[in-house]
């Protein structure tokens, strides 16, 4: 055990001295350090206190400041409700590739971004689905821009699932909000996976659209990816 300590210490130790980088040891880390990241912090919650309606639905309740007001966000398996207007995970705009999947209301976290000069306001919900194998990689992310307008003026996003979170959301300079779409690298053998590619896109006129450069990232030990720097470019 000492001796697997030391290999990963040497390893990491040999990582940030090749490609002359900090060495991140999760995403959060890493997209809270981007300079144009467009939400803070996910707004404080009891992840332990759910509710029931009805119909017997499980939800969280979640309160989002707005002009002295509180307004209630609720987060339910296949639905959000905001201020009692119910937008359902499988009506969002989807990005290719992806599928609305549940999520579990207790593993749910929302971040709230007000308007800013740069960009719209927005209100982002990510969670944790069902699964097995590397689905802790994943996590269903729904973006809302403009969400607390009439409902026909809401932008209703699901956005790419591989390890990504609400944070990994980029204001531009010319004010639309970015997000990653994020594939893996591989060596030349095409045997392990190196790295990650992390094209951005936004969405206009009802489609995804790429922009910005993409960020390539380096794991550190190849197939394990919670621990990686940012790749030279040059």
């Amino acid at each position: 055990m000492k001796s697997a300590v030391m290999l990963a210490a040497i390893l990491t130790a040999f990582a940030s001295s090749a490609y002359g980088s900090t060495i991140y040891g999760s995403y959060d880390e890493f997209y809270a350090a981007q300079s144009r990241a467009a939400f803070g912090g996910p707004i404080e919650h009891d992840a332990s206190v759910l509710y029931s309606d009805r119909r017997g639905d499980v939800y969280g309740d979640f309160g989002v400041e707005l002009d002295g007001k509180t307004v209630h966000v609720e987060i339910a398996e296949n639905r959000m409700t905001i201020g009692g207007k119910i937008y359902r995970f499988s009506n969002a705009a989807t990005f290719p590739g992806e599928h609305p999947v549940e999520i579990y209301p207790g593993s749910a976290s929302i971040f709230f971004a007000k308007q800013m000069r740069h960009h719209p306001s927005a209100l982002c919900v990510e969670g944790s689905s069902n699964g097995s194998g590397e689905a802790n990689r994943h996590r269903q992310i729904y973006l809302l821009i403009n969400p607390f307008a009439a409902k026909k003026d809401v932008t209703f996003l699901h956005l790419p699932s591989l390890l990504s979170s609400c944070r990994a959301v980029l204001a531009t300079k010319d004010g639309k909000l970015a997000f990653p779409k994020n594939s893996y690298l591989v060596d030349d053998a095409q045997e392990s996976r190196i790295g990650l590619s992390m094209s951005y896109y936004v969405f206009e006129k009802r489609r995804f659209v790429p922009v910005l450069n993409d960020i390539r990232l380096r794991f550190v030990r190849p197939d394990v990816p919670f621990q990686f720097s940012v790749q030279d470019t040059e």
